[in-house]
């Protein structure tokens, strides 16, 4: 989850932001106490990263608003949440030559659903200002986890269940919206571990940035955990002889990464809803001027989010980046899932209006 839902480039009204928040300098403290930070220089385009036009006029497979994630039952039914709080699905199976499906119903989540993985019949849902939930196949929602070390769950965000039955999930951030942990820079993402058999719930690794997408690595032992405000993964061991454990995977992407998916060969499909921007990053340089940014209301925030431009990293089991697909032209935009079935990838977007596919074969 990452951004906000108008199409505008980040910042790129720096100026007036900055004078709005001048303009409220007087009023009571800020939201936010910001770091500073300064970035390294983002890759180039180039190699596996060289801008192509493969995402350009793919098929829509359904249409709604701000489609998150996607995930599919066995008789090959696509479900998905929108920004209402519902959880839709198909009205029959998917499949590659799908166009425009009619959805239904399937169940509110009193939050805004975002990630989503089955569980045998369970559709399991990470929903902001809900917790981790479970939906039953007749659409019944319970709530299996919302506080956990002394904190609400705040942001649920995306989930991946072990082969034991515990359910690793991510609570993205303290704070209502995403913008005020992308300028803040606290770090106040977390990995969560759910127990089915106890209903207990535990705090694996703290301090994240943003904690978004998650999903296993092929050793069978880690997870993958993305961490959009800071361009990086990082892989967590869950079992074996380093269990605890963390390490950065990847560093250093040429944007936002959002929900990340195993694929064949070990390898994982990494969304990326927004590209990074030259302006904002000078900006993490200076907290001062974060802190005024902090003192605006939270609509005016949310509303500042990227230029339209589709873009998904395919990444191997060593985190190299080995290809990429992108639209430049930003027909599929805002990217933040990328979800393998039956030999395509099924596009989510946060702040979108429709599930799209992409052939791999």
């Amino acid at each position: 989850m990452v951004l906000g839902r108008i199409r505008r480039h980040p910042l790129a009204s720096t100026g007036l932001l900055v004078g709005a928040a001048a303009a409220v300098a007087a009023r009571t403290e800020p939201r936010i106490e910001p770091e500073g930070w300064r970035p390294d220089d983002p890759p180039a385009w180039e190699g596996p990263l060289e801008r192509n036009r493969e995402l350009e006029g793919i098929d829509t497979v359904v249409k709604c608003d701000g489609p998150e994630d996607v995930a599919f039952d066995d008789d090959g039914r696509l479900y998905t949440g929108v920004e209402d709080g519902s959880v839709l699905r198909t009205a029959d199976p998917v499949d590659d030559e799908t166009t425009d499906a009619r959805l239904e119903q399937f169940a509110d989540t009193g939050g805004r659903p975002l990630g989503m993985e089955f569980d045998g019949d369970d559709l399991l849902v990470c929903a902001e200002d809900a917790g981790l939930l479970s939906i039953s196949s007749d659409g019944e929602v319970t709530a299996l986890s919302t506080r956990v070390g002394g904190r609400e769950i705040a942001f649920a965000d995306d989930l991946y269940v072990a082969d034991d039955g515990t359910i690793y999930f991510t609570d993205a951030t303290e704070h209502d919206i995403f913008q005020d942990e992308l300028f803040e820079l606290r770090d106040t993402g977390r990995l969560l571990a759910y127990d089915p058999e106890t209903g207990e719930t535990s705090v694996e690794l703290e301090d994240l940035g943003f904690a978004n997408g998650i999903c296993p690595h092929e050793d069978g032992e880690s997870v993958l955990v993305t961490e959009t405000s800071r361009y990086r993964i990082t892989r967590y061991w869950i079992d074996g002889d380093r269990e605890g454990d963390s390490e950065r995977f990847v560093e250093n992407l040429p944007g936002y990464p959002d929900n990340v998916e195993a694929a064949d060969g070990g390898t994982h499909w990494v969304a990326i809803p927004s590209v990074r921007d030259e302006t904002l990053e000078a900006l993490q340089r200076r907290p001062w001027v974060k802190r005024q940014l902090g003192k605006l209301p939270k609509s005016v925030l949310e509303s500042v989010s990227g230029d339209p431009y589709g873009l998904v990293l395919h990444v191997d089991a060593d985190g190299e980046i080995v290809d990429s697909l992108h639209d430049p032209e930003g027909g599929v935009f805002g990217i933040t899932s990328a979800t393998p079935h039956e030999g395509s990838l099924y596009l989510g977007s946060l702040f979108g209006y429709g599930v799209s596919r992409y052939d791999l074969e």
